[in-house]
Parts: structure tokens; C-alpha cells; sequence
């Protein structure tokens, strides 16, 4: 991992270099002798590499490279704050000595692990170790991708588990209201998740069941966590249904799941009987519990299903053989078995070679690939791992042989040796995932715009291609098999990921060991915490222990810490304002779940180096105080899930390109034409605002735009014009009718219109744009009784949603209209009487949901 470690720190001094000449006045020439030094580092600890797990000198030897290359990290972002925030005072020729005194100290450090590498025998392998594992670019392989709602590779990883899989749809899907719970029992990695994921989303399975939740019980979950998580994925159902009603307390309880709200104010047993009440009146539901791993959680959670007698059925998924046989009769729990020698074959060469049928190995190949077969020993995870990992490479004997013999060194672990196997620049990004709690489902923006702030991801051309690059990333870890993509976009991209469980183990052992991140679980002892951290960076599920904040408000440790991330309740109140000032160089700041804090302290203002400040308030209060951004020149992502007024200072961040909800008038909606990277914006504006036309801001790809008060004119977003994505929350101005199509921009793929107001049927202008893809309105954004869809019209539209147009009462579709359309939901419309023919003549239409409608008439 040492490799990664310095490959990093030379990135970033070649993008300091790049970005910083005048901050780096006196200390250039040094800049770039430190980097051409940590070249040299590079190529002989790939040699290194290969050589410490037999040579404990080679081991000390990259340790001590390692620890070199935090400290010349250290030495730069140290400068550059003394240089940013005391500029006078570091002028000083004291000042300056003493500074330049430790860069002296870093040069001999490095001058000195070069020497010893002679003495240990150590050659330099170069810089191109990896020419062969060229990263792919996604673009050519989801170009004709659609969405994907759930693991992208099921299909393909169902091997073997053919009977199991028929078995366990049919006892879901029998007759009976009696709720029936069903297990699946096995070892890691065996496929318990593969195969319950397959049955969840079988057509069988989403026929039969009104709604259906997917739970990860993570190791930590107590009883209300996995209530509230299923509660979740329930309560997009209406109050009352069928004469019906929720109690006013299920009702209190669920608006708050709504909202994300922390629900310790209510008792165990009340929202026990809230979900009760939730699924007795939904309906039939299927539940699936991944990774249940103690009886008696499932004895304290199964008393809200019991009674419901509606035919709902619980899945889980155990290593507990124990667990198994307990929830239920014994023909209820299904015994996964390891893979015979043809099932193992068969999986392997899928996942070699994915895109052919292949059932044989070819005769060259033969003898190499059943001794990796015979390596692998029927484990569905290994096969996949492995197959993955030669499918990135060429398919000779001498690479397979070469794969074997390395196997043998490391002793068969296969997933140290997929780890050790990645490009430089994926195996950082792949650690990043330890951050986030054990099996939870990762946004991949989030993950992506965490890999940038960190500088994981760079880019010589400039930040312009960062993003498809970290999406390039992405892409290849799930290639490879090391991620998951559970969601994809309308446009083949991942959308949500999650990482195997052994896989984020291995993570975290690697990370602790190698000083990149430390995770402090939920339930960790008092006295187990250190009160020194050594990492780079630390996540914390849960509380935070007090025993961190008293010395780091005193400074005497973690100088060197970069991350701050904070999951679930860590109860910061009014420390974390201590806990920062002496964390000068933090460029990650991620907070979430946190109840109490609405005022970020005034000490971020002061974090010259910060890049990522996200803060997610699980309150009904939001974040309500935001410190001056002035001195934030780095800052690349600003996001909270609650309004925050802008006053001014957003001229001075020059490098955001991820800022949601923030609150502005005119004159800070004036500066968004400054900010020359911004690709997401999610704004509330408090007076009407118009842009100046012919002032293009040509980086905004999504803008999501609230009105608060009055109209919304239409200049505010045609001034945008490389938007793809568009979502547009209050009345538009003068748009009685919507103006031409070429108003819009042309290159949109997803519009949301909501409480337009429009008297006017849009859709003769929306079906003209050229790309659009989906297609949402909502909540009063047309107002009329009449909608047409044109012959041709929307060439391109795969989903569309009508949701709440209270007084749509005809639609009209013509014929050769919407020609791609796959799904359609509409919502709330009561008063339109049926469903147009023209749909009929739709072959491409996968799916029709109609919710909360009045009378109408389906035409079959």
C-alpha cells in the first residue's frame, strides 16, 4: 500500500505545482526535487513490494518511505497555511530558517532510504507496472445501458443455486395469510446476498407483493435501527387506505422516518407497533434481512409481524446456522452448499470472459485455469473475485502462470492478491470505502466528490475531466468485483455501490496498518480509544468519546489528520468548534446523522485546505448558521440538507462544484456566473432573479431551483446551457405557455417541473427536446384539463411521471409517441378517466404504476 501512499503525494505536488506557483514563491525548486526523489521511491518499492513479506528489512524499509511521504505532505500543506494565513509574520528571515531548516531534515531522511535500498538489493521496476490493467471508460459500455434497480451482476452470479432460488420464490409466493419467514444459511461469501438479491428481484416476486424492503443488519444495528430501516423503504404509502387509518402516534413516527429524524424520543415498543400498523395496512409485503446475526434480534423484532395475517413473507440471510433453523420450520431454512467442479468452471469463465459464452477453458489455458478453479475451492466470492481479475487481463499462459505463482506467495489469499493486483490509483479510492458503515449502500457522488477532494483522483489536463476519470474509477472497481452496483442511473452509471463484507475488512485492516484511515465503531469501549490518532483520517459510527476532544482541544495531537467523517449520533454539540482548532490541515469534513449541532463553528472559516464540508442534520431544525467562506479557496463541495442563507462570500469560492441548498438573493445569485467549475447547484432564491444572457456559465451540468418568493423566470436557467439535469420548484413567469424548446437548454436528459402553475399543456414544447430522458411533473405543475403527446414526440423519453395533476382529466398519445418509454407512473391525478390507447402501441413499456387514482378506466 506504501506504493499508493507516495504515488499520491506526487500527484499532489504535481497538481501544486500546476495550481499554486504563487503560493509556492521560494520553495518551487525544492517542490520539484521532492517530487523527483518520491519517483525514484516508487520505483523501488515496487521491488519492495514483493519482496517484505519474506524480508522484515525490506518491511521496515517501507514503512520508513511511507512515513517520509506523510511528512513531506505535512511540510507543503503547512507552507501553504502559514503562508496563506500569516503572511507577514512568515516573511521573517526566523520564520522562513525554521521552515527550510525541515526541509533540510526531509531531503537527508530521503537521501538516506535511497542509500539503503542498495544494501537491501532493491532495483527500480519503473513507472509502468500497470500498462496492462488499462482502466476502462465507462461511456463506451452504458451507452446503450438503461437503469438498473439492483446488483447489476445477479444474473450472471447465479450459478448452482438454480433449485434454491425456484424453491424459495414459490414458498414466498404460495397461497396463505399466515406470515411465513424463510432463511438462507451459509458461509461468507458462499452467495447468500447474490441469490436472495436474484429472488427479490425476480418478476414472480415484484407480481405478488404490493411492497418489498431490502434491510442490511450491520454488526452494530440495534433493534429501533433495523425498524426504522424497514420503515423507510414502507412509508411512501398513503395515511389511509381502504378505510384504514395509521394512529396518530404511527403517524408522528412515521413522518419523522420521512424526514430522516432521530426517533429517541419514542420507545421500542411504540415504533414496534407503528411498523406493525405500516405493513397490516399496506398489504402483502416481502422483507428481506441481510446478515441477521443473532436469534435474539429477530426474537425482539418478529413481534410486528406476527399478527399482521395479510400474507406477507420475511427473508434472512445468516452464517448462524443456529439463527436459521430458529425463525422458522426446519423446510424454511435453505443450506447453501460450495459449488462442485463443473458449477465452479462454469461461474469462472463468465466472469473471464463476460462478454462471450464460454463453458470450456481453452486447451493452452487448461492446466493453469483448473489449478485456480482448485484454488478457488467452489467459493462462489472467489471465483468471482478471481475471474473478474483475469478478465482485466491478457488471456496467456504466461500471465495465468504468473497469477499462480504469485497465489502461492501469498499463501492463496485471493483477496489480498485482487487488492494487491489493482492500478496504483484505484487502491486509495478502494480503501476510501472503510469510511462508511459496514454494508450500507454508498452514493457514488458522494464517494466520487470524496475521492476528488482527497486528490486521489487528478487529472493533468485540469479539473474539467476529474469527474469522468473518478467514474472511470468507479466503473473498473466493479469490473473487477470489488464493488457492487446496486442502482444504476437512467444513463448506465453507478448510482449506489456497496462493498462485501470480507472485502471492507480487508479494507480496514489494510488502512489501520498503513495510517490511511481509522474507523471507530458504535460499540467500542471508552478505554479501547487511543487519545492520540495517528491516521491520516478517522470516521466514527456513533458517539465520539470524550477522551478525543480534551487533548486535540489543547493541540497536542493529530496535527496531521486530514478527514473528519462522523456517522450516526457522535452528540458534537458544541465541541467540535475545540476539536477543529488545532486540525489545520482537515480538507474533509463529513458529518452525518449529528442532532444537536445547527451551527457550524466559526473555526472552518479558518481551514484554508478544506475541499469537502458536508453536514446532514437529522433534526427538524436544519443547519441555521454558516461561518464566513471567504478564505475557502479550495472548497469543492458545500452541501447540507437544510436551507442555508447565503449573505456573500460565494464569489471566493473558486473551486466548488457541488453546492445544495443554499439561499440567496440577487446578489449572491449574481456571483454563481463566477464560480467557473460549479457542475451541481441546488439553490432557493428569495426574490425574482435575472442573469444576464449573454453571461454563459457553461460548467452547471444539474440545477435543482426553489422559488420562495414569486415568480421564476425563465433567464434564470437558460443561462446554463451544458444542464443535463433540471428541477424547477415553484411558478414559472410569463410561461403561459411554456416559450419554444429552444429556450431550454438542448442537452437536457432529466426535467422536473413542480408547482409550475401552467395553464397551458406543456408537452408540445417538451417533446421537441431532444434528449430528454425523464420526464417529471408534479404537484400542480400543469393546471389544465387536456394533455397531448404528439406523433414522434419525445424521441428519446424512457420514464415519465405524473404526480398530482389534480385537474388532468384527458391525455391523448400518439401514435409512434414516446417510442422508448419503459416506465410510467402516475400519482394523485384523480380526475383523468382512463389511460390513452396510443400507450398500447408502446413496445418498449415495461411498467405502469397507478397510484392513488380515482375511477379510471384501464384499457387492457
Amino acid at each position: 500500500m506504501a506504493e499508493a501512499i507516495v504515488s499520491h503525494a506526487v500527484n499532489k505536488l504535481e497538481d501544486l505545482m500546476r495550481g499554486d506557483a504563487e503560493s509556492l514563491y521560494g520553495m518551487n525548486d525544492d517542490i520539484r526535487w521532492l517530487k523527483r526523489e518520491l519517483k525514484k521511491l516508487l520505483g523501488f518499492l515496487r521491488d519492495g513490494n514483493a519482496k517484505q513479506k519474506q524480508d522484515v528489512e525490506v518491511k521496515s524499509w517501507i514503512e520508513n518511505v511511507r512515513d517520509v511521504t506523510h511528512g513531506v505532505e505535512d511540510l507543503v500543506d503547512n507552507y501553504l497555511f502559514r503562508a496563506s494565513r500569516f503572511p507577514h509574520s512568515f516573511s521573517s528571515i526566523h520564520s522562513r530558517h525554521s521552515f527550510f531548516k525541515k526541509v533540510d531534515e526531509i531531503k537527508h531522511k530521503i537521501n538516506g532510504l535511497l542509500a539503503q535500498r542498495l544494501a537491501l538489493g532493491l532495483v527500480n521496476l519503473g513507472a509502468n507496472r500497470y500498462i496492462t490493467d488499462q482502466i476502462v471508460d465507462p461511456e463506451a459500455q452504458s451507452r446503450q445501458c438503461v437503469y438498473v434497480d439492483g446488483d447489476d451482476d445477479v444474473s450472471t452470479s447465479i450459478v448452482g443455486f438454480g433449485e434454491e432460488r425456484k424453491a424459495i420464490i414459490s414458498q414466498l409466493t404460495s397461497s396463505g395469510d399466515q406470515l411465513l419467514v424463510l432463511s438462507l444459511v451459509g458461509i461468507h461469501g458462499i452467495g447468500k446476498t447474490t441469490l436472495a438479491r436474484s429472488v427479490y428481484q425476480s418478476p414472480e416476486i415484484k407480481r405478488t407483493f404490493i411492497a418489498r424492503a431490502w434491510i442490511f443488519v450491520t454488526k452494530h444495528c440495534t433493534v429501533i435501527d433495523v425498524l426504522k430501516n424497514i420503515m423507510k423503504e414502507l412509508v411512501t404509502i398513503p395515511k389511509k387506505i381502504k378505510g384504514q387509518a395509521l394512529s396518530e402516534r404511527s403517524k408522528c413516527i412515521i413522518d419523522e422516518i420521512k424526514e430522516d429524524y432521530s426517533l429517541e424520543r419514542w420507545s421500542e415498543k411504540d415504533i414496534k407497533m407503528a411498523l406493525h400498523e405500516l405493513i397490516k395496512i399496506k398489504g402483502k409485503c416481502l422483507i428481506i434481512m441481510d446478515d441477521v446475526r443473532s436469534k435474539e434480534l429477530w426474537e425482539r423484532i418478529q413481534t410486528s409481524f406476527v399478527t399482521t395475517d395479510n400474507g406477507s413473507r420475511v427473508l434472512l440471510t445468516t452464517r448462524s446456522v443456529e439463527v436459521g433453523k430458529h425463525v422458522g420450520p426446519n423446510r424454511a431454512a435453505h443450506e447453501l452448499r460450495l459449488l462442485n467442479e463443473n458449477e465452479s468452471r462454469l461461474l469462472f469463465l463468465k466472469k473471464v470472459y463476460p462478454e462471450e459464452i464460454v463453458h470450456e477453458f481453452m486447451v493452452d489455458l487448461k492446466e493453469a485455469g483448473e489449478e485456480l478453479l482448485r484454488i478457488c475451492g467452489g467459493l462462489p466470492m472467489h471465483l468471482v473475485l478471481l475471474g473478474s481479475l483475469l478478465s482485466r487481463k491478457a488471456k496467456t499462459v504466461g500471465v495465468w502462470s504468473k497469477v499462480l505463482e504469485t497465489l502461492s506467495f501469498q499463501f492463496n489469499d485471493i483477496l489480498c492478491f485482487c487488492y494487491d493486483e489493482l492500478p496504483l490509483e484505484l487502491k486509495n479510492c478502494f480503501l476510501y470505502i472503510v469510511a462508511f458503515e459496514e454494508g450500507s449502500e454508498v452514493k457514488a457522488s458522494q464517494l466520487k466528490r470524496l475521492w476528488m477532494a482527497e486528490s486521489l483522483v487528478l487529472d493533468k489536463e485540469g479539473n474539467q475531466e476529474r469527474d469522468t476519470k473518478a467514474n472511470r474509477y468507479l466503473v473498473e472497481l466493479s469490473k473487477r468485483s470489488l464493488v457492487q452496483v446496486t442502482k444504476r442511473k437512467y444513463n448506465g452509471d453507478p448510482s449506489r455501490v456497496r462493498v462485501h463484507r470480507l472485502l471492507q475488512e480487508l479494507c480496514g485492516k489494510l488502512s489501520k496498518e498503513n495510517n490511511f484511515l481509522n474507523v471507530e465503531g458504535r460499540c467500542s469501549k471508552q478505554a479501547d480509544h487511543p487519545t492520540v490518532i495517528t491516521a491520516r483520517r478517522v470516521a466514527f459510527h456513533g458517539v465520539i468519546p470524550t477522551t478525543y476532544f480534551v487533548p486535540l482541544s489543547s493541540k497536542l495531537t493529530t496535527p496531521s489528520l486530514r478527514t473528519f467523517m462522523c456517522f450516526g449520533s457522535s452528540k458534537l454539540q458544541h465541541r467540535l468548534g475545540q476539536y477543529l482548532e488545532g486540525l489545520r490541515l482537515l480538507t474533509v469534513i463529513n458529518v452525518e446523522g449529528e442532532k444537536r449541532v445547527t451551527t457550524l463553528p466559526s473555526e472552518i472559516s479558518n481551514l484554508i485546505h478544506l475541499r469537502y464540508l458536508r453536514w446532514i442534520v437529522h433534526s427538524n431544525q436544519g443547519v441555521k448558521f454558516l461561518p464566513s467562506l471567504e478564505n475557502l479557496h479550495y472548497l469543492q463541495t458545500l452541501a447540507t440538507n437544510a436551507t442555508i442563507t447565503i449573505e456573500d462570500g460565494l464569489g471566493g469560492l473558486k473551486s466548488i462544484r457541488c453546492l445544495t441548498h443554499a439561499k440567496c438573493g440577487l446578489l449572491v445569485a449574481k456571483q454563481l456566473i463566477k464560480l467557473t467549475q460549479l457542475k451541481r447547484l441546488k439553490i432557493t432564491l428569495n426574490e425574482a432573479v435575472i442573469l444576464n444572457p449573454f453571461e454563459k456559465q457553461r460548467t452547471l451540468e444539474s440545477l435543482s431551483l426553489f422559488g420562495e418568493e414569486g415568480p421564476i423566470p425563465m433567464e434564470t436557467f437558460t443561462v446554463f446551457p451544458s444542464l443535463h439535469k433540471l428541477k424547477v420548484y415553484g411558478i414559472l413567469a410569463d410561461s403561459k405557455p411554456l416559450p419554444a424548446h429552444t429556450s431550454f437548454p438542448q442537452g437536457l436528459t432529466k426535467l422536473t417541473l413542480a408547482y409550475s402553475c401552467l395553464t397551458k399543456d406543456p408537452m408540445p414544447t417538451l417533446e421537441k427536446l431532444p434528449n430528454l430522458m425523464i420526464l417529471s411533473l408534479e404537484d400542480k405543475a400543469y393546471d389544465g384539463k387536456y394533455m397531448v403527446c404528439s406523433e414522434a414526440g419525445f424521441p428519446q423519453l424512457l420514464w415519465l411521471v405524473l404526480k398530482k395533476l389534480e385537474k388532468l382529466e384527458d391525455w391523448v398519445v400518439g401514435n409512434g409517441a414516446m417510442k422508448r418509454l419503459r416506465s410510467l407512473v402516475i400519482e394523485g391525478c384523480r380526475k383523468l378517466k382512463m389511460l390513452p390507447e396510443g400507450l398500447q402501441q408502446i413496445n418498449s413499456l415495461k411498467e405502469i404504476k397507478l397510484i392513488q387514482m380515482g375511477n379510471m378506466v384501464v384499457i387492457e
